[in-house]
């Protein structure tokens, strides 16, 4: 099953055609990713209308881990935002 699953995630197109994802969208995004650069993050971004993007400089790809309390904080702060 994990293999599977890990190869749907390598040939898998992301859903971010233009229009794909309507909902609010938050993105967090590592400064130090080293499996994703900055370009990939800024068209994903792009991609998707009015999301936001927040980068975390000194965190690499595994935001959620490195990062728990904050991205706790600022995805409690993004649900306020959309559902005021």
């Amino acid at each position: 099953m994990w293999r599977d699953s890990l190869a749907g995630l390598c040939t898998s197109t992301p859903p971010t055609d233009p229009g794909t994802i309507s909902s609010p969208t938050l993105i967090l995004w590592g400064g130090g990713d080293e499996l994703l650069p900055r370009e990939e993050q800024e068209a994903l971004s792009a991609a998707i209308p009015g999301s936001r993007a927040v980068e975390y400089p000194d965190t690499g790809h595994l935001v959620l881990w490195e990062q728990p309390e904050r991205v706790a904080a600022d995805l409690r702060a993004f649900v306020m935002s959309v559902t005021a």
